[in-house]
């Protein structure tokens, strides 16, 4: 790993991290976080930029301790079962926006 590797990974997690603040919902963030995954996943793109769209674009974007926080939440006003059917809900959601991201953009290639 190199210099220009670091600063570029940082920047890409400074304008993550940007969207995220301006956006300001979680569920939104995640959908959206979700979908990006998906299409870098399919895309043939360098092990580079995968590298800095996974782990320094979509990592900070979506960030899990904004998803652990909302659980955290839940569990401080005793909402087990809306905690166990949103943890569900939430998971299987992004799950499916994550492959609707990757088929959709294996069909535009």
């Amino acid at each position: 790993m190199n210099k220009r590797f670091f600063i570029i990974i940082l920047l890409v997690a400074y304008l993550a991290t940007f969207l995220r603040f301006y956006l300001n919902n979680n569920f939104i963030v995640s959908i959206i976080g979700s979908f990006l995954c998906g299409v870098v996943i399919s895309r043939k793109i360098s092990n580079f930029k995968r590298e800095i769209l996974l782990s320094g674009f979509c990592s900070c974007f979506t960030s899990f301790t904004g998803f652990v926080h909302i659980l955290y939440q839940l569990i401080l006003q005793g909402f087990y079962l809306k905690l166990f059917f949103y943890l569900n809900f939430i998971v299987i959601l992004n799950l499916i926006i994550m492959y609707i991201g990757f088929l959709l953009s294996r069909k535009m290639t």
